[in-house]
Parts: structure tokens; sequence; C-alpha cells
């Protein structure tokens, strides 16, 4: 699986598998870093690796946590950028909203870990 692209049905990419365990893909995402993806959202594994649907229909409503484990806010779309997946646009408590880059998530499962603080997020949006 290593080196497999990881594609949603609509065939925008999310990244390659870097590595794998029990319960998650390692996703690097070009050369900046990468992310762990839980398995719960591969459907099946071919040439590719394919998700179980569209990235923004399995991840909106994710709650965000930053990386002191404090709520950020709740995915309300995706952006890709020619057929990749580039960021997230969360909302937060107050109703604003944010954009997440790829390279700031840490993980993707039952909710999304980022790798920077809300106080960094909110720095680098600025």
């Amino acid at each position: 699986m290593i080196g497999k692209a990881v594609v949603d049905t609509e065939g925008v990419e999310v990244g390659y598998v870097a590595g794998e365990d029990a319960q998650f893909l390692r996703i690097a995402e070009g050369p900046v870093g990468s992310l762990f993806l839980g398995r719960r959202f591969i459907d099946r594994i071919e040439d590719r690796v394919v998700l179980k649907g569209a990235i923004e229909d399995l991840f909106r409503g994710l709650n965000v946590v930053d990386a002191s484990g404090e709520f950020v806010g709740i995915v309300r779309d995706t952006v890709e950028t020619e057929d990749t997946m580039d960021s997230l646009i969360v909302e937060d408590e107050e109703g604003e909203t944010v954009v997440v880059v790829l390279e700031d998530i840490k993980m993707i499962d039952e909710f999304i870990e980022l790798d920077v603080t809300a106080d960094e997020l909110y720095a680098n949006a600025g």
C-alpha cells in the first residue's frame, strides 16, 4: 500500500500512503509533512486507496481540536486545488470561519486534531 495515492470517490487526492498501522494510514501530502488518516474512511484498495465518499461529505461536521486539545470548531467545507485537497473551512463557536491548511492537520479520525494551537492558527490566518 505504501506509495499509493489516497483519493475520494470524486478523484480528489488527499496525498499518498507513506506508512500504515492497524488504525491509521500516514498520508504524506507533498514535501511538507504528513497526517494520520483513520482507516474507517477507507472503502477499498486498488491501484490507489479509495475513500468511502467525497472528502467534503466525509469530513464535514467533524469537530476540530488544536494541539493543546482545545476545541476550535466544526468542519463546514473543504477546499480543493487542481483535484488535490488543500484545506478545510472550520466554523468556530462565534460563527467565524478560519481556513485550516492540510499542513496544520495532525490526524483525521473521529475528530480532527491540529499540529498548531488555536492562537497559531488565527495568527497564520491574519
